[in-house]
């Protein structure tokens, strides 16, 4: 694929005589559309080809020198001139009066990416390495910085030879495309040419290189001179580009006439649908795959849309149209996260939020949790919601029987022996997350307002959920039981390195391999990210060696189970959990609500009930006016609950002294 980078002319002095123009090329600043190309990172050839608006079939003349440097790249181009009447010679003046006159305002350089990466808050491109194949002049340029300084004659005697190198056969051109996309994002909009065309194209360059050779010897023969170095250089250049094109042309008539044998005719086509449904989709790498957005996206944006809305004094919805456009998935989310009972009057019919957003509050707390060790048991255990009915009871075997079937006599009875069940009922255990900005935060940090809300979301509720999940209290009726409880830590191994870790992995599964009776059936680790690096590091053998769990726990995992990480989990702690036994029950959806008003009782430990300072049970809190500070607390409630079907499960150990 072909790019584009573009600057302006500025034409300061002409000549008549040797057509040459001096002048940038192409600068580091932003075009048009916010792509950056660095010139430093241009591979090139001399002579280069000069083209007229990036047609490759339009040769005006070629560019003799480049250097590149900070500033940009300092070129001299030469148009080329030619003494017999003829359409080429036609194209050529008329090249030549449009530059001299500033008509035609522009240079483009056509080059193919190399090396290029993402520019930082912005939608552009930076390309860092790429090669140069051709440079343009077209009439309206992107980049409005580099411009050209002068067209000038230049003494022939002091022009020398830039060095030759096989010139590159370009026949992928967009004519002519000055003015259009640069971007690569979508290969669509540098349209490919049909076979016939790019026959066409070779030809056209290969008669205009002929005649350019034809006027070099021409001259001398008319000076009654042999050729100087420059017009030798010059001429072996094109004979090597001619020699080049022959056997393009060559190859591109084979692919026409093998094209031609295995044509198929389109039957029964009526309707562009048709027509694009016969032929088929584009073959890598013309195809462009849709753009899919996440679950998280919509959310992200429809808690944005209402923070946003506080602050305007607008209706959310019209903030989503502002920000978003015409999105209605982000204006669904933005319903249910309000617990809206209607939609606001548009030409949207009922019903249409739950068609158009299939997100399960599984989706919500993968996408806002990524590091909390909850939605890693959730996805490999039981997952329910609550419904309406604001229960869910799930039946459990809680004994397994000694006698279940045997190998019998004709004529005998099965032997048979009932097992224990029970039920485990889970209710809503109500958890609220409660997260504040600043006005200025909330309204000056756009666009990067998504990735703020993003992550104070991520790591509050993370925190909030781990930290219940991960201790050893009991479940009571405001909160379910963590992991730990009722579960005895393995003693961990003494001594150190690699021999204290491979102890404490076989006492974790030693213990949870006798706890589950060896069923085990979708183990996982649960560590604090430093002791996964610590594990890591320990070296085979005591002060060197090989690295042997350095490979796997790169890959998230160890002695082939995988590895949930998480910062609340307790440094010099693991813990081994088979996460089938883990059940998770939550509410349909989460709900947010912003205030810019209330009161908050900040505290680092458990909340005290709120109230007049000195009352019975009542301690003060360090508390803040959202109002008084110009602060806005978003605030997240959820219903969930959770628990283990079977005792045995879970196994952990701490102190540990590998890390």
């Amino acid at each position: 694929m072909m790019n584009r980078a573009y600057s302006l002319l500025s034409i300061k002095r002409a000549d008549e005589e040797t057509r040459t123009i001096t002048g940038m090329a192409t600068t580091p600043a932003p075009d048009r559309l916010e792509d950056e190309v660095l010139s430093e990172g241009a591979q090139f050839s001399l002579p280069m080809p000069l083209l007229w608006q990036h047609d490759s079939a339009q040769p005006i003349g070629h560019v003799t020198h480049a250097k590149t440097s900070d500033a940009g790249i300092e070129i001299k181009a030469k148009i080329a001139r030619i003494g017999e009447s003829g359409r080429l010679k036609d194209r050529l003046d008329e090249a030549w009066q449009s530059i001299k006159t500033g008509l035609v305002s522009g240079l483009s350089i056509g080059f193919k990416p190399i090396e290029h990466e993402q520019i930082k808050g912005s939608d552009g491109i930076r390309y860092t390495k790429w090669d140069w194949l051709e440079l343009s002049c077209v009439t309206i340029p992107a980049n409005s910085e580099a411009t050209i300084t002068a067209i000038r004659s230049l003494d022939t005697a002091q022009r020398a030879a830039s060095g030759q190198a096989k010139p590159r056969s370009v026949v992928r051109l967009n004519p002519p495309g000055a003015s259009g996309p640069s971007q690569p994002k979508s290969v669509l909009e540098d349209k490919m040419k049909t076979i016939a065309e790019q026959i066409s194209a070779l030809e056209a360059k290969r008669a205009a290189s002929a005649a350019r050779m034809e006027t070099i010897m021409q001259k001398g023969m008319d000076e009654s001179r042999t050729t100087d170095a420059t017009e030798q250089d010059e001429f072996d250049a094109l004979a090597v580009e001619v020699e080049a094109i022959d056997k393009d042309l060559t190859r591109l008539r084979q692919l026409e006439k093998a094209k031609a044998l295995t044509a198929k005719p389109i039957a029964n086509v009526t309707t562009p649908q048709q027509g694009s449904a016969a032929r088929g989709p584009l073959p890598a790498p013309y195809a462009v795959a849709e753009k899919k957005i996440a679950p998280k996206e919509y959310v992200l944006r429809a808690i944005v849309c209402k923070l946003k809305a506080h602050f305007t004094k607008q209706s959310p919805y019209d903030v989503v149209r502002q920000e978003y456009g015409d999105d209605e998935p982000t204006r669904a989310m933005l319903n249910i996260i309000s617990k809206s009972a209607t939609v606001p009057a548009d030409t949207v019919t009922t019903g249409w939020a739950k068609e158009l957003v299939q997100i399960s509050i599984q989706d919500f707390f993968g996408a806002l949790m990524p590091l909390s060790v909850y939605p890693g048991l959730a996805s490999r255990g039981a997952k329910f919601t609550f419904g309406t009915a604001g229960v869910v009871s799930m039946p459990t075997r809680s004994s397994t029987p000694t006698i279940a079937g045997s190998f019998v006599a004709q004529g005998s009875p099965i032997p048979v022996r009932q097992g224990a069940f029970a039920a485990i009922t889970f209710t809503p255990k109500k958890m609220g997350v409660i997260s504040s900005f600043t006005r200025e935060i909330a309204e000056h940090s756009t666009p990067n307002i998504e990735g703020l809300v993003q992550q104070a979301i991520i790591e509050d509720t993370a925190v909030a959920v781990d930290t219940v999940l991960l201790d050893a209290n009991a479940a009571t009726t405001t909160r379910p039981a963590g992991l730990k409880n009722g579960v005895a830590a393995t003693t961990a191994t003494a001594g150190g390195g690699m021999t204290a870790l491979i102890g404490d992995i076989r006492g974790l599964t030693g213990a949870l391999i006798t706890g589950t009776n060896g069923n085990l059936r979708a183990p996982v680790w649960i560590m604090n990210p430093s002791d996964v690096l610590a594990a890591s590091l320990v070296p085979a053998v005591a002060g060197g060696g090989q690295f042997p769990f350095k490979d796997e726990l790169a890959a998230g995992r160890l002695q082939g189970y995988p590895v949930i990480q998480s910062a609340t989990v307790a440094q010099d702690t693991m813990l081994f959990v088979d996460a089938a036994d883990f059940v998770s029950v939550t509410g349909d959806t989460p709900r947010f609500d912003i205030s810019e008003e209330a009161t908050l009782h900040f505290e680092d430990t458990s909340p005290q009930p709120i109230g007049t300072v000195g009352s019975p049970n009542v301690v003060a809190a360090p508390t803040r006016s959202l109002w008084q500070t110009d602060t806005i607390g978003v605030r997240m409630l959820m219903d969930i609950n959770w628990g283990l079907r079977r005792t045995g499960v879970v196994a952990w150990t701490q102190a540990m002294t590998w890390n």
